[in-house]
């Protein structure tokens, strides 16, 4: 059964010349099975695994596996019965094995009851860890002969934050004195058989005595979990209401449209009014009306009216316009986004109904209606125009050919009047001065 002690266990130096880390015992580890132990002084009498309490390198051998997290610097560092983990990191965990049989068991002579067999190493660790929770990392030591068949024992990784942790490949080696260097491990090291162990080679076979001991290293990456954002509560989705209109005029059969136009009597004119709803909500009541404002003059085109709603054109069947110009023509229920037109046709009257020149007539075109989810809300209403103007220069409005009589006519008129004036006064006074002059050469001066 498990047992929870505290231990705390400094490694100088590995044997067989090997350096090894300083190992600090800080916490509680939890090893097994109970069993009987042993010291340096007096090994075991079979071979039997990590049952040494006094070891001059590691201390009390039940507790053999530790772990550290590794410092990119190359530095190192005490290996701990427990370590905090955090994403980005990597961790080094360490598994120590001795066959504690006295040497002197190893050869025929004893029937090599000190020399193990089928030496399997089976470790674990938590692929997961959430911010707080503490994971186990644990080893399993077995052998088909020994005094006990299986010895285990945990360290332990406590997470800061939510984390996964994975192998990093080819990083478990077996470490001793004759795999210097460390060689590389199967992955079967985690499938919970194991995988062997073995002195020059990975052949399960173990000799009793520290100097057949060593050791484990494999290595732990932790990778942060990206937290997912709290989902914004939901809202009740705002609606708008809402709805435009446009008036615009052709008089090229709907080519061209524009907001104000200039004809001559006789011609015909096409109008159309725009209507959107721009809203989020459906219209309900909506009304589109139109009126001819101070257009006397003007004569509606019978039967011309129709109504175009999306791929739908529908006739109105009104000769007069009466529905389109005296209390509009209903649409009803009206869709958010949705558009609609009303298309109808006027003839300027002749040039008996215009005075000469120019007439300014306008055309005004209104939309009315109200939001369908609210029965309280109240009714809306646009407007837009366009201006008509009316040319007439025909014959009837040419003048008969009169003498020009402006400011500059009867300003030169006087100035002539005046010069004649003065002209014949001149010359009544020479003729008068010249009768003198004669009457006076005969001597016949009336005055004398």
């Amino acid at each position: 059964m498990k047992d929870k002690k505290k231990k705390k266990i400094i490694i100088s130096a590995m044997l067989l010349g090997l350096l090894v880390n300083v190992v600090k015992i800080t916490t509680v580890a939890a090893w097994g099975p109970e069993r009987t132990t042993y010291t340096n002084e007096s090994p075991a009498p079979k071979a039997v695994f990590n049952s040494i309490t006094n070891n001059a390198a590691v201390g009390d051998e039940r507790n053999f596996v530790r772990i550290v997290e590794v410092d990119p610097s190359g530095a190192k560092h005490e290996y701990m019965n427990e370590v905090d983990v955090s994403g980005g990191h990597d961790y080094e965990v360490y598994i120590y094995y001795h066959n504690n049989a006295s040497e002197t068991y190893n050869d025929k002579e004893h029937e090599y009851v000190g020399v193990a067999r089928d030496t399997k190493l089976a470790t674990s660790f938590p692929t997961s860890l959430k911010a707080g929770e503490a994971g186990t990392v644990s080893a399993t030591i077995s052998a088909s002969n020994t005094l006990v068949e299986k010895v285990w024992d945990e360290a332990f990784m406590k997470a800061t934050e939510d984390v996964t942790l994975a192998y990093i490949s080819a990083s478990a080696k077996i470490y001793n004195d004759w795999n210097k260097d460390g060689t590389v491990l199967s992955t079967d090291l985690f499938n919970g058989e194991g995988t062997y162990l073995g002195l020059k080679s990975l052949n399960g076979v173990i000799l009793g005595c520290d100097r057949y001991s060593g050791y484990i290293l494999y290595r732990i990456r932790a990778t942060k979990v990206a937290v997912e954002p709290e989902p914004e509560p939901e809202r009740p989705e705002e609606t708008t209401s809402g709805f435009s209109v446009d008036k615009q005029v052709s008089k090229d059969g709907g080519v061209t449209w524009t907001d104000n136009v200039s004809v001559t009597p006789g011609e015909t004119l096409e109008f159309r009014v725009s209507y959107k709803n721009t809203g989020t909500v459906a219209q309900t009541g909506v009304t589109i009306s139109d009126t001819l404002e101070g257009a006397a003059g003007t004569e509606y085109v019978a039967g011309s009216t129709r109504i175009v709603r999306g791929e739908t054109e529908t006739i109105v069947q009104d000769a007069d316009g009466t529905g389109l110009f005296s209390g509009g023509l209903v649409i009803g229920t009206v869709a958010a986004g949705e558009e609609i037109e009303i298309h109808y046709k006027v003839k300027i009257q002749g040039t008996d109904k215009f005075a000469c020149g120019k007439t300014v007539l306008y055309n005004l075109a209104g939309v009315s209606g109200k939001r369908a989810d609210d029965a309280s809300a109240g009714v809306a209403s646009r407007y837009d125009k366009v201006q008509i103007e009316v040319i007439r220069e025909d014959e009837g409005c040419l003048p008969a050919e009169i003498p020009e009589t402006g400011p500059a006519q009867i300003i030169l008129a006087s100035v002539v009047s005046l010069g004649l004036l003065v002209g014949m006064g001149y010359w009544l006074n020479s003729k008068h001065q010249l009768r003198k002059l004669e009457q006076q050469a005969k001597g016949l001066d009336k005055n004398q």
